[in-house]
């Protein structure tokens, strides 16, 4: 507080501050409209149209149309597990089919193809808002700050990634310069200010919401760039406390990282399979995408006579692509032979976009060889930091160039950059723009729901191939599957039932390329499918799509006598799984330490059941059961700890049948079987959250009561 005695300096500051506050909000604005002139959210908002995303369209939009229907539906409630796909999966545990971030809420409330177009413009302009904060508070003027936030948000990355989909990764994307920002502005504030606790609040707010973000790797390299330029700038133990905001707004998050968790140790990603095709090092070839970005040629949906095939799949184009402009490498040089390198925080940045580059090359491929499983797939990624240092570079190069020219040369100094600039978002945006398709919202939804086709599937699957444009397209649960978190005992069977490799490493499986066996085995009724098939009789549909229908295929739910059970282990039960001479209609296969009925009575009574299938919600399966003999009823929906069961108001357990579905031992009369889903890990996650959110209170009012006592 002023003395009465200092002078007042209250007009000339005001009017600094007032000016001061018009430049930034001019930079941001301009910035933020060049943001959106390149990723165009108002040909999709107003309806009729939406931006063209492959795993968005096949994926995403799914899920959000799933939560949306459960969340405000008559009954509201969040899904735990997910139907529509490979026999069932956990649905909210799985951080890729539901991010607890608030921007993909937000999603909820729009139609999902238009969704995306939200989506991506809010991650771009976020992105670009925290790279300029950022800059701002490690001492950028507004022009080079502004400069650097658009050209993060424009980066081949990111743009490349708007046609492949990539929602979940791209909603993560703005994390590391809203971390190293926050960071900033905790340092830069007096410990015992009022505003030092708001800092490590929002700090530790800000790393919970990353974590949830659907994509781990962006997360992942924002989280350990973060606490190392911590390490950095404050180098002694006022970075404990940032530290511990960090740690415990990480913790906060329990709730969904232990779920999880949880779901990824009994996922693919532990079992022994080949390596996945998008597990992908940065070739040394594509080194010079950094400045030839078509050099190798474009994938299949540009159109193009020069196609990418120098590489075993398009995958290596989707996550290669590393575009910046030739503007951010001149910056870059200017640094350098300017001495800035010698600089903070640019040191920092040098070092860490040059290593991240490095452990994205083949030659760290042996290292992450001796890592069991796929924990984070394709290194190639780690580009994400080295795009952001480079970024950065530009705008300090601009800050550099235009402070403090000779008098005489300021006009000339402007100019200069202002067409260098220019230049550089005519370059950028015109690469951009190859990745960014509008297209009419009828592209995908116009082909004809047949209804005798939901008569027909009645509580069984249908199998339609991710691509065709139905309204029954993952409306109706599918034995297809496009995921790459996978429940391991469903996948294994699969691979088993269609005659594959064992080790056989995919994360997309359309029905069509099911066997007959297959289909027929897990409930599966109709194939829909632009494949003609040999194995199935045709029975509809019209060019270019073929309707199959599925011959002799297990109930969805079903019930076997004592004597129609085999008790084997894991291995036999997977070889009679593999072999086409075992018929899976009329078998049902246990472990060996099964509790088993009590032997049947001499007599000799022939078996007389029925069972009545209902499904009141994604999570609840209802079964009517009348059986004149012991046995077990059969449920044809992936077996997970999570489901539990009540018989008639009692609890029972619930056993792996066929290694993959659900069993319930019943004894003979009439029953009321319940199965009900919840997540696990949910309880252990809540407390986590719980007891770093009562860690984080001290810490904060540990602070304040300092601050108080100053």
């Amino acid at each position: 507080m002023n003395s009465p005695n200092q002078p007042s300096a209250g007009p000339k500051m005001n009017g600094w501050l007032d000016s001061r506050r018009v430049r930034d909000l001019l930079a941001v604005s301009v910035m933020l409209m060049a943001v959106a002139a390149l990723y165009r959210p108002w040909l999709v908002m107003g309806g009729g149209q939406t931006l063209f995303g492959f795993d968005y369209l096949q994926l995403h939009t799914h899920r959000i149309r799933y939560a949306g229907e459960a969340l405000f539906g008559p009954h509201p409630y969040l899904p735990a597990w997910y139907s529509r796909e490979l026999l069932g999966a956990p649905f909210w545990s799985n951080m890729q089919s539901f991010p607890f971030i608030p921007t993909r809420l937000s999603l909820l409330l729009v139609d999902p193809l238009r969704a995306y177009a939200l989506g991506i413009n809010l991650a771009a302009g976020l992105a670009a808002l925290f790279m300029y904060l950022y800059c701002r508070r490690i001492g950028l003027a507004p022009l080079p700050a502004a400069s650097s936030g658009w050209t993060f948000a424009a980066s081949g990355f990111f743009a490349s990634r708007t046609m492949a989909g990539h929602l979940p990764l791209l909603e993560a994307y703005p994390a590391l310069p809203l971390l190293l920002w926050l960071i900033e502005t905790t340092l830069q504030e007096p410990s015992l200010s009022r505003r030092f606790n708001l800092r490590l609040l929002a700090l530790s707010v800000a790393c919970a919401c990353i974590v949830m973000a659907g994509h781990p790797q962006l997360p992942a390299y924002a989280l350990v760039t973060a606490v190392l330029y911590l390490l950095y700038r404050a180098r002694n133990a006022r970075a404990l406390k940032p530290f511990g905001a960090i740690t415990l707004g990480i913790g906060s998050a329990g709730f969904v990282l232990w779920p999880m968790f949880q779901l990824v140790c009994r996922s693919t990603r532990l079992l022994p399979l080949d390596a996945p095709q998008n597990d992908i090092s940065f070739p040394y070839g594509r080194l010079a995408a950094y400045l030839f970005p078509w050099k190798d040629g474009f994938p299949d949906p540009f159109g193009t006579t020069l196609t990418f095939t120098h590489y075993p799949n398009t995958a290596y184009f989707w996550d290669t692509v590393c575009y910046v402009g030739w503007l951010p490498l001149l910056a870059l040089i200017f640094l350098m032979l300017r001495g800035k390198w010698r600089d903070r925080p640019w040191p920092f940045f040098f070092v860490l976009g040059s290593f991240a580059l490095i452990l994205a090359l083949p030659i760290t491929q042996s290292l992450r060889s001796l890592i069991p499983g796929t924990i984070l797939r394709s290194p190639s990624r780690q580009i994400y930091v080295t795009t952001f240092a480079l970024a950065l570079a530009l705008g300090g190069a601009l800050d550099s160039w235009l402070r403090n020219p000779p008098p005489m040369a300021r006009t000339l100094t402007l100019g200069v950059a202002v067409l260098a600039l220019a230049a550089h978002v005519l370059d950028l945006g015109r690469h951009d723009l190859h990745f960014v398709h509008v297209l009419p919202s009828t592209s995908f939804g116009s082909h004809n729901a047949n209804e005798t086709w939901r008569a027909q599937i009645g509580d069984g699957r249908i199998a339609i191939d991710s691509v065709i444009a139905s309204p029954l397209n993952r409306e109706v649960d599918d034995i297809g599957f496009f995921d790459s978190v996978m429940l391991a005992r469903p996948y294994r069977a699969l691979l088993d039932l269609t005659d594959k490799p064992p080790t056989l490493n995919i994360q997309k499986l359309d029905g069509s390329q099911m066997s007959a066996r297959a289909l027929a085995a897990t409930a599966t009724k109709l194939v829909v499918t632009s494949e003609e098939l040999d194995d199935l009789r045709r029975v509809g549909g019209s060019d270019p799509i073929h309707v199959y229908a599925v011959p002799s295929w297990v109930p969805r739910a079903s019930f076997l006598p004592f004597s129609q059970a085999s008790f084997l282990n894991e291995r036999e039960i997977h070889e009679r799984l593999r072999d086409p001479r075992v018929d899976l209609t009329g078998w049902i296969m246990l472990p060996p330490n099964t509790d088993k009925p009590s032997p049947p009575t001499p007599v000799i009574m022939a078996f007389d059941g029925a069972v009545i299938y209902q499904r009141p919600s994604s999570d609840v399966i209802v079964l009517k059961v009348r059986t004149n003999q012991a046995g077990f009823l059969r449920v044809l929906e992936s077996f997970d700890p999570g489901w539990s069961a009540n018989v008639d108001g009692v609890p029972a357990p619930v056993l792996p049948a066929d290694d993959f579905a659900l069993a319930i031992r019943l004894d003979p009369g009439i029953h009321e079987v319940r199965l009900r889903y919840a997540t696990p890990g949910a309880r252990g996650g809540a407390v986590i959250s719980l007891v770093s959110l009562l860690l984080l209170i001290p810490l904060i009012i540990y602070h304040r009561s300092k601050s108080l006592c100053g």
